[in-house]
């Protein structure tokens, strides 16, 4: 009862004030980790800076690291044991918070490093999601499959895939640029452009970019992201893994 109770209380709030207001949030946010000599210093009150940590293996770790970096003298390591028997490896920090609405166009760019050569078909590499326990919009991510990266839904949305015939691997154990930019909507008029060391490998229109989060039905989707998830976010079944992430930027562009 007391769980209905709290629902409707939701609902009669989210009918009676404007969602922009409600989910107010900042839609800039950048680090290269300079500053930092712990992962305890990311993690400050009130997501001043970052907001969590997945580390869902004993094994699994974040560090500061300054042996190997983009620009400056840090970067974070994670390193992650692969999955096994459907229990996720997730090594990944997230900045929540955050607000990024429907018809506005979100721009993360971030530096990635990972070591070795082995494979890792379905590795995940960054989220773009909503962070409400409670009807949250899943979301999207970006995924490694045959060593080249797709846009992965996790709502009933295909996936976004290279062009057949011109699909580019992903570098290994070099510093790749990666630019994700999405336009969100809530129909099919969003669009999904993907960079690669500066080379545009997906361009795609007329894309669903927003879930329908039946939570807030009265005023229709709530549409809007607040929560980024970059390193780790979830591991491949082949192998372990050692990653490293630098110069990460999130921003509204239009």
């Amino acid at each position: 009862m007391k769980n209905i109770k709290y629902f409707l209380l939701v609902i009669i709030i989210m009918s009676s004030c404007n969602k922009e207001e409600f989910f107010s949030g900042p839609n800039f946010f950048q680090d290269n980790f300079e500053t930092y000599t712990s992962l305890n210093d990311l993690l400050i009150e009130n997501d001043q800076l970052w907001s969590f940590t997945q580390l869902t293996r004993d094994e699994n770790n974040i560090i500061i690291d300054t042996l190997t970096f983009h620009l400056g003298n840090k970067s974070l390591k994670f390193k992650a044991k692969k999955t096994t028997n459907g229990d996720v490896s997730k090594c990944s920090i997230a900045k929540q918070n955050m607000a990024f609405w429907n018809r506005e166009t979100v721009r993360i760019t971030a530096w990635y490093y990972i070591e070795g050569t082995e494979s890792l078909e379905w590795l995940f590499l960054m989220d773009l999601q909503e962070q409400t326990a409670v009807g949250a919009g899943p979301g999207m991510r970006l995924a490694l499959v045959n060593n080249q990266l797709r846009v992965e839904h996790k709502f009933f949305e295909d996936d976004i895939i290279q062009p057949a015939g011109l699909e580019i691997d992903f570098p290994r154990n070099k510093w790749v640029e990666l630019i994700w930019e999405v336009k969100l909507s809530t129909k099919n008029n969003g669009t999904v452009k993907l960079w690669q060391n500066g080379q545009l490998i997906i361009d795609t229109k007329n894309n669903r970019t927003l879930p329908k989060d039946l939570l807030y039905f009265q005023q229709g989707t709530k549409g809007m992201y607040s929560s980024i998830e970059v390193g780790i976010t979830a591991n491949s079944n082949d192998n372990d893994l050692t990653m490293w992430v630098d110069d990460i930027k999130f921003e509204k562009t239009e």
